[in-house]
């Protein structure tokens, strides 16, 4: 017990280690009771210092906390911000491969049915644009019907911009589209009606697609029993004079049931 000669300041009093010592040994003889006492003594206050060391230090983090929140929200913001970004970066590069893959499931199932090359326009088509003294006809897009094409509450066909088979659009009407501004277009429908739609040009799955929407809900409506999923329709272009109207015709190639091919 005398090699403890130590003189670290242990208390508030600051008594040394060796005055604590010698105290011990000048009143009992013994080891076991000086050790006894000296725990007595000591480890109370030792316990209470590392308390208070430890809520000082928790004191502190718990400031620095506030400090960082306080200075670094923008900082933060941009943080997340820029991850936000990342993971929309690579959602779109994932719809964009979807994508891809959905046109080249597409192209292979109409070479499969014999529609690729596509079927020329039927000759009823023909003889009735002829009548309205069409011309310029051209093929826009052949394509599947999609569930979301035949909803009545989303009164949409889309045309991707990547299914586009021809130019059809004068430059006016391209910078028309361009500008979010939509333009009026005659469309022959399947039953040869004819109704009046919209065409926009709207961005769809990080893609672009011309839209016929408008009062395409009626075309849907006087189509309801000729329109189905997965039917294979052609959209065609054709122009009357004198101005050079846009017009459309609707052409339903293959119902989707059994598989006929409208001639």
């Amino acid at each position: 017990m005398s090699k403890l000669t130590c003189k670290e300041k242990i208390d508030d009093r600051n008594r040394s280690w060796l005055e604590l010592l010698n105290y011990v040994e000048a009143s009992t003889s013994s080891e076991s009771e000086k050790l006894d006492k000296l725990t007595q003594m000591v480890l109370p206050k030792f316990v209470a210092r590392l308390v208070k060391e430890k809520e000082d230090k928790m004191m502190i983090e718990k400031d620095g906390l506030k400090s960082c929140h306080e200075v670094g929200v923008e900082g933060k913001q941009d943080y997340l911000t820029g991850k936000q970004k990342k993971q929309t970066t690579k959602g779109n590069k994932k719809k964009k491969k979807i994508n891809n893959q959905r046109k080249g499931q597409d192209s292979e199932k109409l070479m499969e049915i014999g529609l690729e090359p596509p079927p020329d326009m039927p000759q009823v088509f023909q003889d009735y644009i002829r009548d309205l003294g069409g011309s310029e006809i051209k093929l826009v897009i052949q394509k599947f019907l999609q569930v979301t094409d035949l909803r009545s509450q989303q009164n949409r066909l889309s045309m991707s911009l990547k299914q586009i088979r021809s130019a059809f659009l004068s430059e006016d009407e391209e910078r028309t589209l361009n500008a979010k501004r939509q333009m009026a277009v005659p469309l022959v429908e399947p039953c040869l009606s004819v109704s009046t739609v919209n065409l926009a040009k709207w961005s769809i799955r990080s893609s672009l697609s011309y839209i016929i929407n408008g009062d395409y809900s009626k075309v849907l409506k006087n189509n309801r029993n000729s329109l189905k999923p997965n039917a294979v329709v052609q959209i065609w272009s054709f122009r009357i004079e004198p101005n050079s109207q846009l017009n459309f015709a609707l052409i339903k190639v293959i119902n989707g049931e059994d598989g006929h091919v409208i001639n």
